[in-house]
């Protein structure tokens, strides 16, 4: 299980299990989502060798995956701002509103 830094968000990937991968000028790059290969194949150029440039915006995709399961991430626009939400015991607590 070797983790791999995916070249289009930073994201580490493992190389053994990774969907996405596409080769270019004989290397094999490994991507954490179809979007990320994508935008790779689209322009590899713009993603080799800016790993220290400081000048590159890096981005994390908004969802984890974990045991074959993928799931939004607090905060991000997929969770449907269900992090807002109170829990159950808040409303309880809160009582009902007032009648007019």
């Amino acid at each position: 299980m070797a983790q791999v830094k995916d070249p289009v968000c930073g994201m580490m990937v493992d190389s053994a299990t990774a969907e996405w991968k596409s080769n270019y000028q004989g290397e094999t790059y490994y991507f954490c989502a179809e979007s990320c290969k994508q935008s790779f194949d689209a322009d590899p150029a713009q993603y080799i060798g800016r790993e220290g440039s400081g000048g590159a915006e890096q981005h994390e995709p908004p969802f984890t995956q974990a045991d074959g399961m993928t799931s939004p991430k607090f905060g991000s626009a997929g969770s449907g701002g269900a992090e807002y939400e109170l829990l159950p015991e808040a409303h309880d607590k809160m009582g009902t509103p007032p009648k007019r």
